[in-house]
């Protein structure tokens, strides 16, 4: 489906934090904070950077998305409560199996949309034989892969710009530690 110039649809920072703010206090979101991810990126900035550039990115998509479903989908596809990295034996097989455990702990907090349920089940595609069914879920599944790559490399400062994007947002300190220091 093309939009029209009418229909465009509007990337728009306001109302990604308050998709953000509003899924933070119905659930334990920011408790992924004190788990790494790729590196010395916290899961929790990692879940917002692949929301927040898959909003970004489905903006300027001459496709339509379903934006809401997408971001809560995008920020609760590594829903997951250990440390991945820490080379526990019971973590064998982590990359494969994570998605099922992020939509089951998912699941019990929020009703979701199968937009949402395939974003969560299907973004570590093709490592999993689960396709994406969606053109959001799609769309996440890059972006992951993406900011995955990021983070790996700059190990040092990721995301500052994103960041201070959400400095003003009432968040855990792992996500933004500039908002905690002023």
């Amino acid at each position: 489906m093309r939009k029209t110039k009418n229909s465009r649809q509007r990337f728009d920072t306001t109302l990604f934090c308050q998709y953000y703010e509003q899924l933070s206090r119905c659930s334990g979101l920011t408790q992924i904070a004190q788990y790494p991810q790729h590196g010395n990126t916290s899961r929790l900035l990692h879940s917002v950077a692949v929301a927040y550039y898959s909003y970004r990115l489905a903006a300027a998509a001459p496709a339509t998305f379903h934006m809401h479903e997408m971001v809560r989908g995008a920020l609760f596809h590594d829903y997951f409560f250990y440390d991945a990295q820490d080379g526990d034996p019971a973590h064998k097989g982590h990359w494969t199996r994570h998605p099922a455990i992020a939509l089951e702990n998912a699941q019990k907090e929020l009703l979701l949309t199968g937009i949402e349920t395939d974003i969560i089940r299907s973004h570590m595609f093709p490592l999993t034989l689960r396709p994406p069914h969606f053109r959001e879920s799609a769309l996440v599944s890059l972006m992951d892969k993406a900011c995955s790559v990021y983070e790996f490399f700059r190990r040092k400062d990721p995301y500052r710009s994103l960041r201070s994007v959400l400095a003003g947002l009432p968040v855990h300190p792992v996500l933004c530690p500039q908002a905690t220091e002023a």
